[in-house]
């Protein structure tokens, strides 16, 4: 188990499955089709495996974090590097705008960890369903979510 206050823990466990088969492209399908913060649901799978329980009042802070870090900073970030993706002659903004679009979602990971240094959340019950669950309640009642959901999970498993 990681130091809760290891912060940057987070992000060694998000490369560690983003290089996943599969997992790029399940992420990318929540984002770009269901509005899903891929780093809220990569904290969600974090949290299950660093087996912290479930809980509502933390999810509710994680995703009022991810929602505003998501809206304020990366997607203004994301709009830009994809017009930029439109040119051949601002290959070089584009991939400047591709580093600060991640060094953004590496701060927004540490930024979900944060509230683990903060207080001791239980421990010995860690579900990534259930996670995934309180950060994406939507998921409860659209299937086509919960489908994109499951498929990450199923290219997550280790």
């Amino acid at each position: 188990m990681t130091s809760a206050a290891d912060t940057a823990s987070i992000w060694h466990y998000a490369v560690r499955l983003w290089k996943r088969p599969g997992v790029t492209s399940a992420a990318l399908v929540l984002q770009d089709r269901h509005g899903v913060s891929v780093c809220l649901a990569l904290a969600a799978l974090w949290l299950a495996d660093e087996d912290v329980t479930p809980d509502a009042a933390l999810a509710g802070m994680l995703v009022d974090t991810a929602l505003d870090w998501e809206q304020q900073r990366i997607a203004p970030l994301r709009v830009l590097r994809r017009q930029a993706s439109a040119r051949a002659d601002w290959a070089d903004w584009k991939r400047a705008l591709q580093d600060a679009e991640l060094e953004a979602e590496r701060l927004l990971l540490q930024e979900l960890a944060a509230p683990l240094i903060h207080r001791p959340w239980p421990r010995g019950q860690g579900d990534r369903r259930a996670w995934l669950l309180l950060v994406l309640p939507e998921m409860a009642q659209c299937e086509s979510l919960a489908k994109a959901v499951t498929t990450l999970l199923d290219t997550c498993q280790e």
